[in-house]
């Protein structure tokens, strides 16, 4: 019963450090009672434990999918909950593995640094792999946390959040391995000598956070180039309705010539995910009166709408799009949203979810774009996330190294209601900024529309379901992060390679004791 509480307290304790309870430092003391909990057991204990502590922090975390699917997947609510909990059933599976390979590491008699280090390890590779396997879902990272508080997350710029979660996974189990060991080996001395080394590591890693981040918050250059991004709260249910049309590019018109009076220096205006309801591709009055407004206000307009190619079949093929629009009316480019959302936007895996598609009569038919190219109009050069894209770092990232100055989050965060997604959603694009150190104006339709700094600070937040405009100054930045040039693939194999190490050492150990055990009952037999 006692391992169960523990397992229950920790994750409600690394739940609360997340959008809408945000107490980030939560986080460094989150893991702490699960470790207990794993104390003294078998592997196979261990993968259970882990399994429901997933599967409680999972539930807490997205429970708003129940409403969401319920609403816009056309199910009723009873029947989105057991699909909600196969997701989290699938999250779970991660944190059961790092559990039972935690089990597998103390059986093998390591502590200390030896405990420390290939358990923090095999939390970041776990999280690396649920990134990018089917699809990737990397909702809920270690890292995403602390997003409320930049001066902890500066180092993202040099491995990504996938660093920043191991500082803090490390920190969690150096503080119980420094708990247990005191406890246990403490024979009156100051410290156990096994403990001078864990400490220093935590000091060092302490010290290394703060000092990094003091330094690179002061880096941030002088912003020189107004932008707004302009969050028109559209109803989703009145959205697509055709008839309501005039009245959505009418308000998007009227916020954004407000934005421009009280801005006067404004010069980029960024409207959210699909903000143009109908397909601007195609010759139409609403699109003439887009570009004509663009002139008229002198002002770089970008936009979202949905857009449509032809297969070589001469199928028509659905893409979610972004346009560029200069201050002369011209549309300077287009970016296809890369991307996609599983089981919203498309059906993934072909014949195999075929049979799912009528439980899910919204999921659409659309399909990925095919280049990562930011959007240019000088003095701009946009790099473009729609939507989910936002929370995979190599998106941005392939953007920045194509010469992007700026970033852009457009998004329609209307399905998630009042509840944390949207927040939860939003802090992900914190480290977007930091990762590239770059300025990222983030519109969504209904919130949460906010600038963000290079070093993560965020200088204005809208509320959520209220029209409104949020602006301030940017900078376009040129040069590129250690992150920008090299990826966090790097550090993702380090901790895998560490991790492969560690098990050699654990298997030539158990091969040693097993000899030895023969060597001494034949010594006895003898």
């Amino acid at each position: 019963m006692t391992s169960w509480l523990l397992t229950g307290f920790s994750s409600f304790l690394l739940y609360s450090a997340f959008p809408e309870i945000s107490f980030w430092p939560a986080a460094f003391v989150a893991l702490v009672p699960f470790l207990q909990a794993l104390e003294g057991i078998e592997s196979k204990r261990g993968f259970r434990i882990g399994f429901i502590w997933g599967l409680f922090f999972f539930s807490m975390l997205l429970w708003w999918l129940v409403p969401t699917i319920s609403t816009y997947g056309k199910i009723h609510f009873l029947l989105a909950i057991p699909v909600v909990l196969c997701l989290c059933c699938y999250l779970a599976i991660y944190p059961a593995i790092w559990a039972l390979l935690t089990v597998a590491v103390r059986r093998a008699g390591k502590e200390g640094l030896w405990f420390a280090v290939p358990v923090a390890s095999c939390w970041i590779v776990l999280e690396a792999v649920r990134s990018y396997a089917f699809s990737g879902f990397p909702w809920g990272l270690m890292a995403y946390s602390v997003a409320s508080a930049p001066i902890l997350i500066q180092s993202a710029d040099i491995w990504s959040v996938y660093g920043v979660g191991f500082l803090i996974v490390f920190l969690n189990v150096s503080l119980f391995e420094a708990s247990r060991m005191f406890v246990r080996n403490h024979k009156g001395g100051f410290l156990p000598p096994g403990l001078r080394p864990l400490f220093a590591a935590q000091l060092l890693v302490l010290i290394f956070i703060f000092s990094y981040g003091i330094f690179s918050m002061h880096l941030s250059k002088q912003p020189s180039v107004w932008a707004s991004a302009v969050q028109a709260s559209i109803d989703q249910s009145r959205k697509w309705d055709p008839a309501n049309t005039a009245f959505t590019v009418s308000r998007y018109k009227e916020l954004t010539l407000k934005a421009r009076r009280v801005h006067p220096g404004l010069r980029i205006a960024v409207w959210p995910e699909t903000s143009m309801p109908f397909y601007f591709q195609n010759d139409s009055t609403f699109r003439n009166e887009i570009l004509e407004f663009a002139k008229k206000a002198h002002l770089f307009l970008l936009i979202g709408s949905p857009s449509y190619s032809y297969g070589e079949d001469g199928s028509v093929r659905y893409l979610n799009s972004a346009y560029l629009i200069d201050p002369d009316g011209n549309i300077r480019g287009r970016y296809d949203k890369h991307h996609l959302v599983p089981f919203g936007e498309y059906m993934p895996w072909g014949p195999v979810t075929k049979w799912a598609r009528r439980f899910l009569p919204t999921a659409g038919d659309f399909v990925a774009g095919k280049d990562l190219l930011p959007l240019k109009a000088e003095p701009f050069s946009i790099g473009t996330m729609i939507c989910f894209e936002s929370i995979f770092p190599e998106i941005a990232r392939e953007e920045v190294r194509k010469g992007a100055n700026l970033l852009a989050v457009i998004t329609n965060d209307a399905w998630f209601g009042k509840t944390a997604a949207p927040w939860q959603h939003a802090d992900m694009a914190i480290f977007r900024a930091v990762e590239n150190r770059r300025w990222l104006v983030r519109a969504a339709n209904t919130g949460v529309s906010r600038i963000i700094s290079p070093t993560g600070r965020v200088l204005v937040n809208s509320r959520l379901f209220v029209p409104q405009f949020v602006s301030d100054p940017v900078a376009l930045l040129k040069g590129q992060s250690l992150f920008t040039r090299f990826g966090a693939l790097w550090f993702v194999a380090i901790n895998f390679l560490f991790i492969i190490l560690s098990i050699h050492r654990l298997l030539i150990q158990k091969v040693q004791e097993k000899i030895g055990h023969r060597r001494s009952k034949d010594e006895q037999e003898q």
